[in-house]
């Protein structure tokens, strides 16, 4: 069983969240945006047995709207999990039948199991109590029904790991921890192989004691102490070098490693924090895989990992998302490493953010559902023109789509009412839903982003805003504008991205306006402008989005142009000068456009030098790009 929905009332920072969540989810955001809370809503919620003494939850956990906010007065925490068949007949029968009266069966004629953990102030008892109640299919209470042992019996099949971002590998080590002392202790040894052990340890022991005269003078000093102890009785004390017994061995039982052949063998605590850290999360999936193979079929793992990533270089992080990935079961995970984040699927990303009080979230729809009604024509060109992009949406009856869809597709998709008398009013409506359907990432979007865009990908998401231009030399002189002015731009979180050399000018705008992320495009004024346009209203943008989106340089110049329109003749001609272009300066200017343009990246990194030094200079660069870093400067000033 994996969580497939997760709502979130007046928990810490948030005070409503809906979250849906793949089989393995990775929350980023700024830190205190609410990612530990969600995971923390899971942990209370997965890992106490409700009914015994202690519940999780403390005052601290209700929302409080501002610092005057009595918690006792608040509105209550609520939290709602459902967990969904993903398939018909996909739960174990044994399973289904043990769950019968916890479970409910959906429309669709899928199990779910759900319920609501809430943490109430009771006035009459003076005191916040916890409750527990399972939902049916329409989200009302089940009736309670032996809630202890439904309970317990949830929790053969639900295995929640806890891993928190600190974590200390001498304890989770120890021999009375949850991971590694339970599989200790479900290690079989055959008794004939215990005796065999006992009576070997016990020839070591004596073997090490007869090697040096004072451990029997050590071990009669001690004894004396029993017979002060026991009085008259005679005592003695006896050392041991060895273990015990087998079960004395295994309680000392270490974790030894090696990076390289070459190197030599070291207990794990003698290792960086990064192998420990790691080795931490290993240890919980061999327990998964141990009490998997003790537990009942249908039982799964649900890991709730902060920030695996903690104290690893930025290749291995890389490498870490396909082991994650990998592990059995559902994994939830925080992090904050971009290098992490680079190989993560979009639609596995969950954007938190901490706004007007409360922690929100973004992430990519996997459909639309709009008002448009499923009709006979619509079924016809649907399978017509093999048009898997749109579906029925069974809950509404209506037109879904699962993809962005241009213009051409759009006109063919309202001439299926061409003869209604609402031909007009449908025509609008199709037109709207393409718009809103521009955000739709699709399987070629995600293969063009991974190919191109992943030195980006995982910087650009923990970004509170974008600046898309159309190549290096462009970047180059933003990132000085915001230096002359006194805007660091990683500092106010501004990401800019050239998109010509990463993608496409319709990706990055869809991706941002999908995750709420403001964005800006700056591009020539030459032919390749009218392309860009073109490529966002094929995408589904309309003329309106443009007016606070898109700005183009001086219609028709492209970069270079545009600085020799601004009067940067001789400063240019002197930088290609110095760059070992002696003919620069005297060349005609066409001859000089031609030597700017082959030379792009070579005379911009002098000219962002000289920009960044100097705010006259920065004053005169291309307006569009000068307007948008400072209109960002005043907006924070504000």
């Amino acid at each position: 069983m994996r969580i497939t929905k997760l709502h979130i009332e007046n928990f810490r920072s948030i005070n409503s969240l809906d979250v849906s969540l793949e089989d393995t989810t990775v929350f980023i955001g700024p830190n205190n945006s609410g990612k530990s809370a969600i995971l923390e809503a899971v942990r209370i919620s997965l890992s106490r047995r409700w009914g015994q003494r202690g519940t999780g939850f403390t005052e601290a956990d209700v929302h409080r709207s501002d610092d005057e906010t009595d918690p006792r007065t608040a509105q209550p925490v609520k939290i709602d999990i459902v967990l969904d068949e993903p398939s018909v007949g996909n739960w174990p029968t044994e399973m289904v039948t043990d769950l019968n009266d916890i479970m409910a069966i959906m429309p669709n004629d899928l199990n779910r199991i759900a319920f609501n953990v809430s943490y109430i102030w009771n006035e009459s008892k003076k005191s916040f109590e916890p409750s527990w109640v399972f939902l049916d299919s329409s989200g009302q209470p089940l009736p309670p029904r032996g809630r202890s042992m439904n309970l317990t019996r949830l929790f053969d099949y639900l295995l929640f790991f806890w891993l928190g971002a600190l974590r200390d590998a001498n304890d989770e080590f120890g021999v009375r921890s949850r991971h590694w002392g339970g599989l200790l202790k479900s290690i079989n040894i055959p008794v004939e192989l215990e005796e065999e052990v006992k009576i070997a340890l016990d020839a070591l022991d004596d073997k090490l004691l007869e090697a040096d005269s004072r451990f029997k003078e050590i071990s009669d000093t001690i004894g004396r102490a029993t017979e002060i102890a026991a009085g008259d009785t005679p005592g003695s004390a006896k050392l041991r070098m060895s273990p015990i017994d087998i079960w004395d061995l295994l309680g000392r039982a270490g974790v030894l490693l090696k990076n390289e052949n070459i190197q030599p063998w070291l207990a794990l605590d003698h290792h960086g924090q990064g192998l420990q850290s790691l080795s931490v999360i290993f240890l919980s999936q061999a327990a998964v895989t141990q009490k998997l193979s003790e537990g009942a079929e249908g039982a799964e793992p649900i890991f709730a990992i902060e920030e695996p990533e903690a104290h690893l270089h930025p290749q291995a992080a890389r490498t870490l998302w396909d082991r994650i990935s990998r592990m059995p079961g559902q994994k939830l995970v925080t992090t904050h490493s971009p290098y992490f984040v680079q190989n993560v699927p979009l639609h596995n990303l969950r954007i938190v953010r901490f706004e007007q009080d409360s922690s929100t979230i973004a992430f990519l729809n996997k459909k639309l559902v709009s008002e448009l009604p499923w009709t006979t024509e619509v079924a016809n060109l649907v399978k017509g023109k093999a048009l898997a992009k749109f579906t029925r949406d069974e809950l509404t009856g209506c037109v879904a789509a699962n993809d962005w869809f241009d213009e051409k597709t759009g006109k063919a998709l309202a001439n299926c009412w061409s003869k209604s008398s609402e031909a007009s009013s449908m025509k609008a409506k199709v037109e709207e839903f393409r718009h809103s359907c521009r955000v739709l990432i699709s399987a070629i979007d995600e293969q063009e982003l991974s190919f191109l865009g992943r030195r980006l990908r995982g910087e650009i998401f923990f970004a509170r805003e974008w600046i898309l231009v159309e190549g290096v030399t462009e970047y180059l002189l933003v990132h000085a504008l915001g230096q002359a002015f006194d805007y660091d731009l990683d500092q106010h979180g501004i990401s800019v991205i050239d998109f010509q050399n990463n993608g496409s000018a319709g990706i990055y705008p869809a991706l941002a306006d999908a995750f709420g992320i403001p964005w800006k495009m700056i591009v020539d004024g030459d032919s390749g402008s009218g392309d860009f346009r073109k490529q966002l209203l094929k995408r589904g943008y309309c003329a309106d989005d443009f007016d606070n989106h898109f700005k183009t340089l001086t219609p028709p110049n492209n970069l270079e142009e545009q600085l020799l329109s601004d009067g940067h003749e001789a400063l240019l001609r002197k930088i290609l000068k110095e760059y070992g272009i002696p003919e620069a300066s005297s060349c005609s200017v066409e001859d000089l456009k031609t030597k700017l343009k082959k030379n792009k990246t070579l005379y911009m990194r002098t000219l962002a030098q000289k920009v960044a030094l100097d705010s006259e200079l920065a004053e005169k660069m291309p307006q569009p790009f000068v307007a948008t870093i400072q209109a960002l400067k005043a907006r924070t000033n504000d």
